[in-house]
């Protein structure tokens, strides 16, 4: 399966079900699984069905917030506020919580952009250990650069190259990453934010390098 720029821009909560198939293809399969075989197998079979239901959970979950809402402001005027409630909740509240519901926060995912202070950039050794540090932590990692070229998936149209994978190495040296440059690192799972704490100080500590 041949996967077009626009098949792989996920959401959030795509990538968070993505992970969760990778969890059980591999339990399946008796073996590790990459996230593009993970991806690629979810969306040929699985997406579609669960789009609908999730769908049937956001409306479900959408209708007892404006309930809740309407309880409250209708027990707050003393009246039952009926459409009236139902409209402020729309108009005040319903993009907040959709934008939230859709967050990567809100699917388990942490991010942190971290700016690279090694005069040499991310040249071959340090990748190398990028990929060494990734590795010790049980959690996937993601890192994201403006106008890289090789990736796994997009997040709204950004996107994000597998920190684990393979070939991680050459395609972290590959994005020409120089000093001032900004680089967004997601992670998920158990170690997360230990991932993310370890990569931030050695970035910052300039990979240990000598000057």
């Amino acid at each position: 399966m041949n996967l077009t720029f626009d098949e792989k821009d996920l959401t959030p909560a795509e990538l968070k079900a993505i992970h969760d198939h990778k969890y059980y293809m591999a339990l399946e399969l008796g073996k590790d699984v990459t996230i593009n075989e993970a991806i690629e197998d979810f969306l040929e079979k699985y997406r579609d069905e669960w789009r609908k239901e999730k769908h049937r959970r956001d409306n479900l979950d959408q209708l007892h917030e404006i309930n809740k809402h309407k309880y409250l402001r209708s027990k707050e005027e003393g009246r039952d506020l009926g459409e009236e409630a139902i409209e402020e909740w729309r108009m005040k509240y319903a993009d907040i919580w959709r934008q939230e519901r859709e967050s990567l926060k809100r699917n388990g995912f942490l991010a942190r952009r971290i700016t690279i202070k090694s005069e040499r950039g991310l040249h071959v050794r340090p990748s190398g250990t990028l990929v060494g540090i990734a590795r010790e932590f049980d959690c996937e990692i993601y890192v994201h650069k403006n106008d890289m070229d090789h990736y796994n998936f997009t997040i709204d149209a950004k996107p994000y190259l597998n920190v684990k994978s393979v070939l991680a190495a050459l395609d972290l040296v590959g994005m020409c990453a120089t000093m001032g440059d900004e680089l967004e690192f997601l992670a998920y799972g158990k170690q997360a934010k230990e991932a993310l704490d370890k990569i931030e100080k050695w970035v910052d500590n300039k990979f240990g390098e000598k000057k």
